[in-house]
């Protein structure tokens, strides 16, 4: 044990299915976590919303007490994530014209910016305000101050909220006796502390699947584009197996996580399904059919009002990385599978990120925290966000990570393997991308060859023009793709991304033996001894 004076960060997530509360601090670029506690909240909140201010102020006592006893300090504020139905963005426009060509200066861009955060809709309030770039006199750019013009329009994207979700919060907080330091909007802090640089960098959508609500965050070139919280979630799933099985919440809970399959293709899912039964705890005797379409029903309505929202941003055809699915519902078999094979839109890129970037350590005292299972990754991404002392007087005396004999290097050696790490994944994704981008080019140029050859299979020169494409295709998929992608294997299990890239050498390989055959078929439509053939022919159908 040793005494630390390092401020001590303490953060509480009020979810549709518990109350969460974390502590912890920051060393080298990393995370200990010193204590986690939770509480079931199924009659405190719903989809994010406090609806029993009395449970929910002592949910939240008891949280920050249990929090309080393994710090052996007293917890006396705390960071706070808000998230619920509620929350959504809206795109709002400011014009300004400066009357002379003038000089934008940082007042100007105060001021349209202040007009900006002015919340149109009646009931609600503004929880975030970010820019998203800026057209002076006809011409867009992203940073403004110092750019001559005549007349200047902002375009903003605000984050807003129903009054009463902060309002109830605080009650709460309030009745409890415990200080908030701030409020920090949860979908935001998951975003960046789940998606990669190249990620937000390319364009990404992350959908977050929880309990009650689902949560959709889209970002291109490393501005959050587009944010909604769509009022369906994966409790709705709970809640038709109870109603359909007339069982209780624990046992449906249990046979969702447990059975619980998003996309069912292969001959193994459909014999489990078919084959097997569930007897529930009424003694009923259930086919496993009849439950894999309760979970199913429900579960495509949630993935399909995802994919939705996505289109409705108005950036699906431009998110290079495609989607990232987080939450407690990231958990289940296939989901992945099931948003791949969604009817209202395909995205080519799809992965599954159950923890957050930043290295976190967790001390014994926090080992009922699963830091992988992707639903953890809100209440982390909440104590990351946070920088100011939430403890009361005196030093943490509990376990320190960070103060054991020689850990600090450790932990530095760590991180910096860690980042490392990370970079050189991402520079290797990046690699990745150009070789898929240059097979769709060469696809859609072979697919191009093989139209010109067959329109005019008498032309020599498009037939050596085909070839010549032929030649350019195969020097694509070299060795050095072949090692890239054999090097992620090995670092990213079950990548779509890379399963993606062998698709695409896939449908390369099949369209260079496509165009190979029709230019083979031409030259042999143009030999001397088939034109002779047919030449022959046409004079004995004349006589």
């Amino acid at each position: 044990m040793v005494e630390s004076k390092d401020p001590i960060i303490v953060a509480v997530e009020l979810g549709t299915s518990r109350i969460s509360g974390i502590a912890g601090k920051r060393k080298d670029g990393s995370f200990q976590i010193l204590a986690y506690a939770e509480e079931q909240t199924t009659a405190c909140l719903k989809r994010g919303i406090v609806y029993n201010v009395e449970k929910t102020t002592q949910s939240i006592k008891n949280v920050v007490e249990k929090l309080s006893q393994t710090l052996k300090q007293q917890v006396t504020r705390v960071y706070v994530g808000i998230g619920g139905q509620s929350v959504r963005s809206v795109k709002r426009k400011v014009p300004r014209n400066m009357l002379t060509n003038t000089s934008i200066t940082k007042a100007h861009l105060d001021e349209i910016r202040d007009e900006s955060k002015e919340v149109l809709i009646p009931d609600y309030e503004l929880i975030e305000n970010i820019p998203q770039g800026f057209i002076i006199d006809s011409q867009y750019t992203d940073d403004p101050q110092g750019v001559n013009g005549k007349n200047i329009e902002g375009d903003y994207l605000n984050i807003v909220a129903r009054k009463e979700l902060r309002g109830h919060i605080r009650t709460c907080f309030n009745s409890a006796d415990i200080d908030i330091v701030d409020t920090r909007l949860t979908a935001l802090e998951l975003a960046n502390n789940i998606l990669t640089e190249h990620e937000k960098r390319a364009g990404s959508a992350l959908v977050d699947l929880g309990a009650g609500t689902t949560t959709v965050v889209v970002f291109k070139k490393n501005v959050v584009r587009y944010l909604v919280t769509i009022p369906i979630g994966f409790s709705n799933i709970v809640e038709d197996l109870m109603n359909v099985l007339q069982i209780e919440e624990r046992e449906a809970t249990d046979i969702l996580i447990k059975h619980g399959n998003a996309y069912v293709n292969t001959e193994d899912d459909i014999s489990e399904i078919t084959q097997n039964s569930y007897t529930t705890s009424n003694k009923v005797k259930e086919p496993m059919s009849k439950i894999q379409h309760i979970i199913e029903a429900r579960l495509i309505e949630i993935v399909v009002n995802a994919v939705v929202q996505v289109v409705n941003s108005g950036y699906s055809d431009t998110l290079l990385a495609g989607l990232v699915i987080t939450g407690g519902g990231s958990n289940m078999r296939n989901i992945d599978k099931a948003f791949q094979n969604n009817p209202r839109k395909k995205f080519e890129t799809i992965r599954v990120a159950k923890k957050v970037i930043t290295p976190v350590i967790k001390s014994t005292a926090a080992s009922s925290l699963d830091e992988e299972n992707g639903m953890s990754g809100s209440i982390i991404s909440l104590m990351l966000s946070g920088v100011e002392d939430c403890v009361g007087e005196g030093a943490y005396s509990g376990e320190d990570i960070f103060s054991a004999a020689d850990s600090a290097n450790t932990i530095r050696t760590k991180v910096q393997q860690a980042d490392s790490e990370k970079k050189k994944i991402d520079e290797l994704l990046i690699k990745l991308e150009n070789y898929k981008d240059r097979m769709r080019t060469a696809i859609n140029d072979l697919r191009d060859r093989k139209d010109d050859v067959v329109s005019d299979s008498s032309n020599k020169a498009l037939r050596e023009q085909a070839q010549k494409s032929i030649d350019s295709a195969e020097d694509i998929c070299d060795d050095e793709f072949h090692n890239l992608v054999d090097s992620l294997e090995t670092k990213l299990k079950n990548d779509q991304r890379i399963a993606a890239a062998n698709n695409l050498e896939g449908q390369l390989r099949d369209e260079i033996m496509d165009l190979k055959n029709t230019i083979e078929s031409a030259k042999e439509d143009n030999s001397l001894m088939k034109k002779f053939s047919r030449w022959l022919k046409n004079v004995v159908n004349e006589d």
